[in-house]
């Protein structure tokens, strides 16, 4: 259920509308929503949708990895980038082609997270 966030909503559509970069931080408590609210967002929207894990770094980029592929090419592949960087670079110059959106979503304790 989507209930009491259609501010935030609209402020990311209109995010999503610009024609520049945009940059936007969803955080706050646990159980408020974050992810309902990121997930209205994204709705049929073409999207590299990625959530961390509390492992490691390697399982982190493997994850990320796949994500990127089944963006760009539609299918599930192992294939993986050497590192976030590549990653990223790699993401970037999809970009160049169509317009895209990258959900990384992190999840941690306070405490942990400083």
């Amino acid at each position: 259920m989507f209930i009491g966030r259609d501010r935030e909503l609209k402020t990311l559509c209109n995010l999503y509308a610009s024609d520049k970069f945009e940059f936007a931080v969803i955080y706050g408590r646990r159980r408020v929503g974050k992810t309902e609210l990121i997930n209205q967002f994204i709705g049929e929207k073409k999207a590299i949708y990625f959530m961390g894990i509390e492992s490691n770094a390697k399982q982190n980029l493997e994850n990320f990895s796949k994500s990127i592929f089944e963006f760009s090419t539609g299918i599930q592949a192992d294939t993986l980038f050497a590192s976030f960087q590549a990653a990223l670079e790699y993401v970037f110059q999809l970009a160049q082609k169509e317009r895209s959106r990258i959900v990384a979503m992190s999840f941690c304790e306070p405490r942990s997270c400083s």
